[in-house]
């Protein structure tokens, strides 16, 4: 009889295993009796309390789906009935001594892992005993160390720091799209209360499939608390559940909403609201009105502005236009609509700024000065409408940068004191202070610190942020963050830093060329190394005709990937036999069209056949960027063409440095050469080191400027 009644709860429990509420009150219900019987039952037959038997069935049928589906963790757990992914971790391990996503990767099965806990829970009940002796004489100890260390935090979080992880989607059709639009925004609420640090979308969007527990999210993230939950979409009915857990996997509050889409933003403003009163306990009379404030009435415009967010901060074209299709529509429907209007200005910055990297400069399949045309009105409309928009503030502050400084750093300023927790304005005003005329590598640092701080796992920002230290000549610390967030970096940066800090500290760049010997030692076969070290630095440095060739064709050797710059090498060197050489093997052929007519181009460059060139330029215009097209017109004199191509650019200041002192250089216009030379000296890159040593600059080797500038960076002049 007591099988037959188990049996049954059993089945019952499985049936509503998805449901996180279900529990005596319902199997009450369904069973036809008491709570009371229900729990005594439950307890004689399984000598378990019904709250611990149904937890346990859940993570018995969460190991079942591990092994039999491709869902992943946090999928499988709300499946279960864990409406948090970090607490079914825990339970999961506790519970079976291993991890679901060990598990998962593990051979073992359901009753072998049963076997094992079995064995486990022996094993332990005899390390008890013995524990008793030892936890008695420890226990003063112990006493003693938390009297100490009670009144101190358990990490070095701000107390009112939180991570708002992207919500799960549990709709029947995929719309991501909304459930990190409803984060993102709630976030976005949060970010704007006084003394409330919040990390980046970008960041906290890394964790949307982790099967790492929330002290450890927590501690990566550097917050006290991580708001989590998920969205559920239904025709129009919209089901949001929250929770406010703090580092130490404390539940600090959760809430399910229920209602329909037209009062989607009232359901986010609450889940907003919730969360800071329990994080402050008073807000002033402006925070009050964020956190009612309604972006706009018109619902549909809402819809279309949330399906046109880029996702996982993509730069994709086709994406970007889509975004910025979607908010159009936004703002047919309310002209009112600010976050339209500066999503809108954003894309089509962005549309303009991330481009077609070539071999030798940037191309684009859209004009850029038609895009940062559109992006002004669009943010001028926005901040004409609200003032105090924090976004339309930022991006204002970015169009700004390269030609009104002064504006520019005002914007930055506004942009950053209504929403000091945006990481990526703190990012580009960093950025100001490394370019501007108000040039300060101390103000630099502490921006870039903090928009690292808010978003540490952000690769742009991560590389901002390590350089600025090597510029602070911090290089300790540079070392030690390039050694544990050096993942963040592209395998070129992660050269040039490393360099920079070997020759910055020792003061000579031959250390540089004994740690890359050293290294090659031990890795014969490293191709980067021979090329983007050794050939590279023998090119730049020493200007070593002879090695510089000789290790670039080495690298091309062990990887055609290579080839470009051995082929560069080959024409700067004026070795043109060799080069047509090239042009006629299967490694050329093998290479994009782009990269072809950019290869063609310089070859003909390099020859001093700028009509040619031009021609190469002009039969595709597309494969063609800023370096090639300006130092092709400077070349043939084209003072007319230089000009638009400078307002086509005219955003990408810090992009184009490099190739504005070139062209200047060309036109033998001295000071504006080193103008921008001064601008490059504290970029991100080798650009300065890269640029100078190029041919267009041989004619101010002897120049005290220009010497001088090479010994900031310790590269020998001709004199040493």
């Amino acid at each position: 009889m007591g099988q037959q009644f188990i049996d049954k709860v059993r089945a019952i429990i499985l049936k509503n295993i998805s449901n996180e509420k279900f529990g005596v009150r319902d199997l009450s219900s369904q069973l036809g009796l008491s709570s009371s019987q229900i729990l005594r039952k439950v307890k004689a037959a399984t000598g378990k309390s019904v709250n611990q038997y149904i937890r346990e069935l859940r993570l018995e049928k969460a190991a079942k789906l591990i092994k039999k589906t491709d869902d992943n963790i946090a999928e499988i757990s709300y499946k279960v009935g864990f409406n948090s992914p970090s607490y079914f971790n825990k339970a999961f391990s506790k519970y079976y001594g291993i991890a679901p996503g060990e598990y998962k990767t593990k051979s073992a099965n359901l009753s072998e892992l049963k076997a094992a806990q079995t064995d486990t829970k022996k094993s332990n009940l005899f390390s008890n005993k013995k524990l008793v002796y030892v936890l008695s004489a420890l226990l003063l100890v112990v006493v003693g160390y938390f009297v100490i260390t009670a009144i101190f935090p358990k990490n070095d979080s701000l107390p009112n720091s939180i991570a708002v992880l992207p919500f799960k989607d549990l709709s029947p059709e995929n719309t991501q799209w909304f459930s990190d639009g409803v984060s993102d925004n709630i976030l976005h609420t949060l970010a704007q209360m006084d003394d409330v640090s919040v990390t980046s979308f970008t960041s906290s969007s890394t964790y949307r499939k982790t099967d790492k527990q929330i002290p450890e999210i927590a501690k990566e993230l550097g917050v006290s608390y991580i708001l989590e939950g998920s969205v559920t979409l239904v025709n129009d009915e919209i089901k949001i559940i929250a929770q406010l857990i703090d580092a130490n996997d404390q539940h600090v509050w959760s809430k399910e909403y229920y209602d329909n889409f037209d009062n989607v933003i009232a359901m986010q403003n609450n889940v907003a609201q919730e969360v800071v009163r329990k994080l402050k306990s008073t807000l002033n009379p402006i925070e009050q009105t964020i956190l009612k404030k309604y972006p706009t009435d018109n619902m549909e415009a809402y819809h279309l502005h949330l399906e046109g967010r880029i996702i996982n901060q993509s730069i994709k074209r086709t994406d970007l236009l889509h975004n910025i299709e979607y908010n159009k529509r936004a703002i047919a429907l309310d002209s009112n609509f600010v976050e339209a209007y500066a999503e809108v200005a954003t894309t089509n910055m962005l549309l303009a700024i991330n481009s077609i990297q070539t071999p030798f400069g940037i191309s684009y399949l859209d004009n850029p000065l038609e895009k940062i045309t559109e992006a002004e009105i669009y943010v001028n409309k926005a901040l004409e409408i609200n003032p105090n928009s924090p976004k339309a503030n930022a991006v204002k502050a970015r169009l700004l940068l390269d030609n009104n400084e002064e504006e520019s750093e005002n914007y930055f300023k506004k942009a950053i004191a209504l929403n000091p927790s945006d990481a990526e304005s703190r990012d580009w005003y960093a950025n100001y202070f490394l370019t501007s005329e108000k040039r300060d590598l101390k103000k630099a640092l502490k921006q870039a610190t903090i928009a690292n701080k808010l978003s540490p796992f952000s690769s742009v920002i991560a590389k901002r942020y390590a350089w600025v230290l090597i510029l602070n000549k911090k290089y300790k610390e540079a070392e030690l963050y390039i050694k544990n967030y050096g993942f963040m970096l592209s395998p070129v940066n992660h050269v040039i830093f490393t360099t920079n800090i070997i020759y910055r500290k020792n003061k000579n760049w031959q250390p540089v060329f004994d740690w890359a010997l050293a290294n090659l030692e031990e890795d014969r076969d490293n191709a980067s190394f021979w090329n983007y070290i050794i050939s590279w630095g023998y090119h730049m440095i020493y200007r070593n005709k002879e090695k510089a060739i000789v290790f670039a064709k080495q690298a091309y050797e062990l990887n055609p990937y290579y080839f470009s710059d051995y082929f560069r090498r080959v024409n700067q060197y004026g070795l043109f036999k060799k080069a047509e050489h090239l042009l006629q093997t299967a490694d050329f052929n093998a290479l994009s069209e782009s990269n072809q007519s950019n290869l063609l181009w310089f070859y003909y460059y390099c020859r001093k056949d700028y009509k040619q060139a031009l021609d190469i330029i002009e039969k595709d215009p597309l494969f063609f960027g800023y370096y090639s097209v300006s130092s092709t017109y400077a070349r043939l004199g084209d003072i007319h063409k230089l000009d638009s191509i400078s307002k086509t650019y005219s955003l990408y200041g810090s992009y184009n440095y490099s190739n504005k002192a070139l062209v200047h250089a060309i036109l033998k216009e001295r000071d504006s050469m080193y103008y921008y030379f001064d601008k490059l000296k504290y970029l991100p890159s080798a650009n300065f080191i890269e640029i100078s040593c190029e041919t267009e600059f041989d004619p101010y080797r002897k120049d005290e400027r220009f010497k001088t500038l090479l010994g900031e960076f310790y590269i020998p002049t001709s004199e040493d």
